[in-house]
């Protein structure tokens, strides 16, 4: 298969591909903060299990995690490189994006455009409180140029982003970055440029094991005339994230 060429469709089609690697790869473990206690002890939601332990990085009481986790001698759980999840991945959007919907904004010829009409319809439509705070972060996420794009599927959660790069047009330029929170690999930055009649592609992660993962199924990836994977020490963070603003605080 090769991608169409704007790289916002080849970015959704990338994407959509790593998801389906990600879907039988258990390489991340996630985690929620549930309290801080005595002597940097933490209170950890893993699933449906509840455990005290200590992480060699202080956490935030309220947030979730990716984490490395190993075991003692002494059968003491530890957590390693943990690495915080977007607030938006914490939310629910179930049913605001499927795959058919996700193929039509990348074939727009103003995806920004089409995502703005998309959410504030659904906004005319929320049936709660929550559901409505929940897509006015998506809008102010737009406001300051970035495409967010939540994904709930199957009971799995991902958090897909775009921005343009500098001194560019609307997404479907010779470039686009996105940004990806993915439940078993982490977080993801990518890069999709082209030029001279070339299309490369540049992926950066968080955890050494997700980069080995990628990097078996580089070739799945087709499209491309170069692909680099690497390893990012330090955190990848998401373009905007969810806050406390609200609509009444955009300007112009």
């Amino acid at each position: 298969m090769i991608y169409a060429l704007t790289p916002v469709k080849a970015a959704q089609a990338v994407l959509s591909r790593m998801a389906a690697i990600e879907i039988n790869a258990i390489l991340q473990t996630g985690i929620e903060v549930l309290d801080k206690e005595a002597q940097g002890r933490f209170l950890i939601r893993m699933g449906q299990h509840t455990f005290t332990t200590k992480s060699e990085t202080p956490l935030l009481p309220g947030r979730a995690y990716w984490v490395d986790m190993a075991q003692t001698k002494e059968g003491i759980i530890q957590l390693h490189h943990p690495h915080p999840k977007p607030l938006l991945l914490q939310k629910s959007f179930q049913n605001l994006f499927d795959e058919g919907l996700l193929k039509t904004f990348a074939k727009k010829e103003h995806p920004s455009a089409s995502l703005k009409e998309h959410l504030l319809h659904a906004l005319s439509a929320a049936t709660s409180k929550e559901q409505f705070q929940n897509l006015t972060q998506l809008l102010l996420s737009l406001h300051h140029g970035v495409v967010t794009i939540p994904v709930e599927k199957e009971g799995r959660r991902a958090l897909l982003q775009m921005r343009r790069r500098k001194r560019e047009g609307d997404l479907n330029q010779k470039s686009v970055e996105f940004y990806a929170a993915m439940n078993n690999i982490g977080p993801v930055e990518g890069r999709i440029s082209q030029g001279g009649g070339k299309r490369h592609l540049t992926l950066s992660l968080f955890y050494p094991k997700s980069v080995a993962l990628l990097e078996r199924h580089a070739k799945e990836l087709e499209g491309f005339d170069r692909v680099e994977i690497g390893l990012n020490k330090s955190d990848i963070a998401p373009f905007w994230d969810a806050s406390s603003t609200t609509l009444l605080d955009i300007k112009g």
